[in-house]
């Protein structure tokens, strides 16, 4: 009886050292500005983890670069001064190389193509974060690189021509265009729209719901109908911020992230559509359709970049496998 009575005392206090345990809090870190949509959608995304985890877990986030620029996020999620980051494409490719591929000039042309290559490349994304002592919580599309530009771009050589403003982040994008003929000036997020106003660049290369973010679209005055590149984002997680969880408050964040993850899908969507199918107009933006023979340069010299930098931005192994995809992806949805 006295050892029944041992056990009991000692599941009560046991329980009652986790019922009053402090709540596990999640520092979330993103360059998106706050006020955005995308910031909207993370607010709501920390209500729930607190709400469905039963206030195990609390949030902190922060908005618009302040815990740093992406990679100096990155660092600080490697360091464990950081639980999360909402990453808008650059530290996704430096915890999974693969992701470059998304990145390759002329590859995607749509939205539901680089969904259903995201989607394929799980596993292979999961490896790669994994090798790193990430978790990769998700991905998501976030668009199509496009040039917002001062005048219009009508045929190939004028595109040579411009200087381009790109993300100094953007490695990748920085050695296709380079390798492709053009001039890009690599600046920080904080630093575009002051380089356009003075004169320093003549373009900006933005996936649209960045240029509503960042205002860029305020600026420019012509958006070329082109796809360039295609930019996904992703949420990574320390291993170590995710290990501290109990099995009920892991639940409870995958499920919140999951919904997070439909909902920018769903808001990349409606925003692409928005802003492409006539509110840039409204904002005093012409739109520039590309005859068939600029588009056919277009996609010539861009073949020609991946087939010269394949080898130094991902194995041409996964290009054949991706290439591959999109054709079967192709066949299936046939463009109408």
């Amino acid at each position: 009886m006295e050892r029944l009575n041992l056990r009991v005392f000692a599941a009560a206090v046991l329980s009652a050292t986790l019922a009053h345990a402090a709540p596990v809090t999640l520092r979330i870190a993103t360059a998106a500005p706050d006020g955005t949509a995308w910031a909207r959608v993370f607010r709501v995304m920390a209500r729930e983890i607190e709400t469905e985890s039963k206030g195990e877990i609390k949030t902190k986030l922060y908005f618009g670069g302040i815990a740093g620029d992406e990679l100096q996020s990155l660092d600080r999620l490697q360091r464990g001064q950081l639980d999360v980051i909402l990453s808008g494409g650059m530290a996704c490719i430096r915890l999974s190389p693969s992701m470059r591929v998304l990145r390759m000039l002329g590859l995607f042309q749509s939205r539901d193509e680089a969904s259903y290559v995201l989607g394929r490349m799980r596993p292979i994304i999961d490896a790669e974060f994994a090798e790193r002592g990430m978790r990769h919580v998700g991905s998501v599309g976030l668009g199509s690189d496009m040039v917002f530009s001062k005048r219009p771009i009508t045929n190939f050589a004028e595109l040579k021509k411009i200087r381009v403003w790109i993300w100094d982040l953007d490695e990748t994008m920085r050695a296709e265009l380079q390798a492709f003929g053009v001039s890009p000036v690599p600046m920080p997020l904080s630093d575009a729209a002051r380089a356009f106003e003075s004169g320093a660049i003549d373009a900006f290369l933005a996936v649209p719901t960045a240029a509503l973010a960042f205002q860029w679209s305020a600026q420019a005055r012509y958006l070329s109908d082109l796809r360039l590149g295609y930019l996904p984002g992703c949420m990574a997680m320390a291993n170590a911020a995710f290990d501290q969880l109990s099995v009920e408050g892991r639940k409870a964040f995958v499920a919140a992230t999951a919904k997070t993850q439909a909902r920018l899908e769903q808001l990349g969507r409606e925003q692409d559509e928005a802003l492409l199918g006539g509110l840039l107009q409204k904002q005093g933006v012409t739109r520039t359709s590309v005859s068939p023979t600029f588009a056919s340069e277009f996609f010539q010299a861009a073949h020609g970049a991946r087939d010269q930098l394949a080898e130094k931005l991902v194995s041409r192994e996964l290009l054949e496998k991706v290439t591959a995809w999109l054709a079967d992806f192709r066949a299936a949805n046939p463009r109408r």
